[in-house]
C-alpha cells in the first residue's frame, strides 16, 4: 500500500515538473513574442512624432488606441477558440490537418466580422468629431486608421497561426519572426517618416505599420512551408472554411474569447478616461501605470497560453490526471510570476516612474499609487494564468463573465465613486481596481480548482468525434458532386 502512495506521488511529482519545465520553455519564448508585439509599433510611434508635432503624435495615439479597442481585440479574442479546439485535435485525432481546417474556419468567421469593422473604421473621423475631438487631430487619425484596414486582416493571419503553431508545440517561432522584424520595422519607419526622399509625412506611419504586419505574416507563412508546421495544414477549402452548418464550435467558443479580451481592453480605457478627469499629471500617471501592468503581464501570459496548450493536449489524449496536474502547476507558475512582479513594483516603488519620465509630480503620483498597484499586478498574473488553463479546457465564458462582473458592476462604478465622490484620486480608481480583480481572481481560481476532469475529457473526446463527423460528410459532400 505504502509502495502504490509513493509511486504515486513520484508519478504526480513527475508530471508536475515536466509541465513546469514546458511551461517555463514555451512560457517564455511567448511572453518574449507578446512582449516585442506590445513594443514594436507604439515606440517607433511616439519616436517620430515628437519631432513631427504634437497633434500627429495626439493623432497617432488616438488612431492607434481606437484601432485596438474596435479590431485587433475582436481578432485576439476570437482566436482564443483556437487555444481549445487546435491543442485538443492534435492529441485526440490521427488527422493532424483538423488543427489547421480549425484556422481555416476562425478566419473565415474573422472575414466576416472585418465587414463591419471596416465601416467602422472609415467612418471614424467622423466618430472622433462626435467625440467632441480636435477637427485636425480628428481628421488625421481618421486618416491613420483608414491606413490600418489594410493591416487588420495581416493581424488576425498572424495571431490565428501562431495559434496553429503553439498546438504543435512550436513556440519559438513566432518569436524568432517577430525579433527579425522588428529591425525591419524601425527601417520602414525611419524611411517612410524621417528621409526626405522616401518620406509620405504623417501617412508614413501607418503605412509603415501595415507592410510591418505583412512582413510578419510572410515570414511567419515561409517558416510554416519550409521548415515546421505545415503538417497540420490542409490545403485550402473555401466550401470548408465557409460552412456555416460547422461553425457551431468555434462560435461558442470564440464569442465568449472575444467578450473576454474587449471587455479588459475597454475598461482600460475607460480607466485612462477616467484619470484624464482629474488634470494632466494624474493622465501621465496612469499612462505610465497601464504601461508597466502590461509589460509586467507578458511573462504570465506567456504561461498562460502554454499552460492553455499543454492542458488542451492533455485533455485530447484523453489523459485527465496529468491534465490536473498541469493546471495546478501552471497555477503555482503563475503565482511565482505575480509574487516576483509584485514585489518589484514594491521594491522599487521610488525609481519606477523615472524609467518614464523625468516629471517630479507625476513620479510621485505613480509611487503613491503603485502599492495598489502591486496587488492589482498579483491578481492579474494569477487569474491570467487560470485563464489560460480555462481557455485549453474550452471554458472561454468563465474568464469573460468574471471580467465582465468585476470590471463593469465593481471596479468602473466603485473606483469612479472614490475617485471623484470620494476625493481619493487615482488611488480610488485602483483601489476599487485591485479589490474587485483579487475577487474574479478567486473565483477563477476555484472554478478550476473545482474541475471534473474526467469530464473535460469526455468533451474533448466528443469535440474530436464532431470534428472528425464534420470532416467526413463535407468529403462524402465533394465526392458527390465532383460525381
Amino acid at each position: 500500500m505504502v509502495t502504490q502512495e509513493c509511486n504515486a506521488f513520484g508519478n504526480k511529482l513527475l508530471v508536475a515538473k515536466q509541465s513546469a519545465k514546458c511551461e517555463y520553455h514555451h512560457g517564455w519564448p511567448f511572453g518574449k513574442c507578446k512582449f516585442v508585439l506590445f513594443c514594436l509599433f507604439p515606440v517607433s510611434h511616439t519616436e517620430r512624432f515628437c519631432i513631427q508635432g504634437a497633434n500627429e503624435l495626439a493623432s497617432a495615439t488616438l488612431g492607434s488606441m481606437f484601432v485596438t479597442i474596435t479590431g485587433l481585440s475582436v481578432a485576439t479574442g476570437a482566436t482564443l477558440s483556437l487555444d481549445t479546439l487546435c491543442s485538443q485535435s492534435f492529441t485526440s485525432s490521427d488527422d493532424k490537418t483538423i488543427v489547421g481546417l480549425h484556422v481555416q474556419r476562425c478566419l473565415a468567421f474573422m472575414s466576416l466580422l472585418y465587414i463591419p469593422i471596416v465601416g467602422i473604421w472609415w467612418n471614424a473621423e467622423y466618430i472622433f468629431l462626435l467625440l467632441r475631438q480636435d477637427p485636425i487631430v480628428a481628421r488625421l487619425a481618421g486618416h491613420y486608421v483608414r491606413w490600418m484596414i489594410l493591416a487588420a486582416p495581416a493581424f488576425a493571419l498572424f495571431e490565428a497561426l501562431k495559434k496553429m503553431l503553439q498546438a504543435q508545440g512550436i513556440f519559438r517561432a513566432p518569436t524568432m519572426v517577430l525579433l527579425l522584424a522588428t529591425p525591419l520595422n524601425l527601417l520602414l519607419n525611419y524611411a517612410m517618416v524621417w528621409i526626405p526622399a522616401t518620406s509620405f509625412g504623417f501617412s508614413g506611419a501607418p503605412m509603415a505599420s501595415c507592410l510591418s504586419y505583412w512582413l510578419i505574416v510572410l515570414l511567419m507563412a515561409l517558416y510554416i512551408y519550409r521548415v515546421d508546421g505545415y503538417q497540420a495544414w490542409p490545403a485550402w477549402s473555401t466550401s470548408a472554411a465557409f460552412n456555416v452548418k460547422h461553425w457551431g464550435p468555434m462560435a461558442k467558443l470564440a464569442i465568449p474569447g472575444i467578450l473576454l479580451i474587449c471587455t479588459e481592453t475597454w475598461a482600460y480605457e475607460i480607466i485612462a478616461l477616467g484619470a484624464s478627469w482629474i488634470d494632466t499629471p494624474n493622465l501621465g500617471a496612469m499612462s505610465i501605470i497601464l504601461t508597466s501592468i502590461t509589460a509586467l503581464y507578458t511573462l504570465a501570459f506567456g504561461v498562460g497560453i502554454a499552460s492553455a496548450n499543454r492542458v488542451g493536449n492533455l485533455l485530447g489524449a484523453q489523459r485527465p490526471k496529468q491534465a490536473r496536474i498541469a493546471a495546478h502547476t501552471a497555477l503555482w507558475v503563475g503565482t511565482a510570476v505575480g509574487a516576483i512582479n509584485s514585489m518589484a513594483l514594491l521594491m522599487f516603488r521610488k525609481q519606477w516612474a523615472y524609467i518614464f519620465t523625468s516629471d517630479t509630480q507625476v513620479a510621485q503620483l505613480v509611487t503613491h499609487v503603485l502599492p495598489l498597484v502591486a496587488l492589482f499586478v498579483f491578481a492579474d498574473n494569477i487569474a491570467g494564468v487560470a485563464d489560460g488553463v480555462l481557455n485549453g479546457m474550452g471554458r472561454q465564458h468563465v474568464g469573460a463573465w468574471c471580467n465582465l462582473a468585476s470590471y463593469y458592476l465593481s471596479a468602473l462604478p466603485i473606483g469612479f465613486w472614490l475617485c471623484f465622490r470620494q476625493g481619493w484620486g487615482l488611488s480610488g480608481l485602483w483601489a476599487a481596481l485591485a479589490g474587485s480583480l483579487i475577487a474574479a481572481c478567486l473565483i477563477t481560481v476555484a472554478v478550476l480548482l473545482c474541475s471534473n476532469w474526467q469530464r473535460e475529457a469526455l468533451k474533448a473526446e466528443e469535440r474530436s468525434k464532431e470534428e472528425e463527423s464534420n470532416t467526413s460528410s463535407s468529403s462524402n459532400s465533394s465526392i458527390a458532386l465532383l460525381v
